[in-house]
């Protein structure tokens, strides 16, 4: 923010900036605009200031075990979320998330960077037993008895098709939008949806498979990306 202040950037110019280079993780606007008014004022200091009813030392025992359990309830709470629900700055969530948690985002969900030999040995599991079921014999089988057999590890957004693909996908026709009510965000969801082509879940599906060899040569470790 402090960079693009200088470069004579406005507020609104920045947010869009930050928008486009960071998605979902972002600076919220009205804290680009706090930090704005602070450069204009003449403090060009970036140390985060105490705030009315915040801790002055944030990445305490509480402060984690709140963010910890914010996360364990719904892994897709952006940064910005996560502080105003918590009530703490968004520069020491980001801070608690990758410092204290030792999480990062993948596929838009946070998740623990470091696996244990448990969660890596199941994901690898999952995509062996997934690569089995490829088989031209094996595929036949179940289609003839319309049988659908998918297994999905825990905390594996790089490895579920719907994280990795269709809610991306969605996302783009609908971010930006603003909705009147429930029953339009449900019919612009449903455009979006029917307007993802066969081909592109070919793709999806194709891309999957990739993403099982992927796994196993990382022996269950995460990893970002086709």
């Amino acid at each position: 923010v402090k960079f693009c202040f200088l470069l004579g950037k406005t507020a609104a110019e920045t947010v869009g900036m930050l928008r486009q280079a960071f998605n979902d993780d972002a600076l919220g606007k009205s804290q680009v605009y706090e930090w704005f008014s602070r450069f204009k004022s003449g403090n060009m200091s970036t140390e985060d200031m105490p705030r009315p009813g915040r801790p002055s030392t944030g990445r305490n025992d509480e402060n984690i075990a709140k963010i910890k359990r914010a996360i364990d309830e719904d892994r897709r709470k952006t940064i910005d979320q996560l502080s105003e629900e918590t009530n703490i700055s968004w520069s020491t969530v980001q801070r608690i998330l990758t410092e204290g948690l030792h999480m990062r985002r993948v596929s838009a969900k946070f998740v623990p960077r470091l696996l244990g030999d448990d969660q890596r040995e199941n994901r690898v599991n999952v995509c062996r037993d997934l690569k089995t079921h490829t088989a031209l014999t094996v595929r036949q089988f179940l289609t003839s008895n319309n049988m659908v057999i998918v297994r999905h590890p825990p905390y594996s957004p790089n490895l579920v098709p719907s994280d990795f693909f269709l809610f991306p996908q969605m996302k783009r026709c609908l971010k930006g939008k603003r909705f009147r009510d429930v029953d339009e965000v449900k019919e612009n969801t449903l455009k979006a949806l029917n307007s993802i082509q066969p081909q592109e879940f070919q793709h999806c599906f194709e891309q999957w498979q990739k993403r099982w060899d992927k796994c196993i040569n990382a022996h269950g470790q995460y990893f970002e990306g086709d």
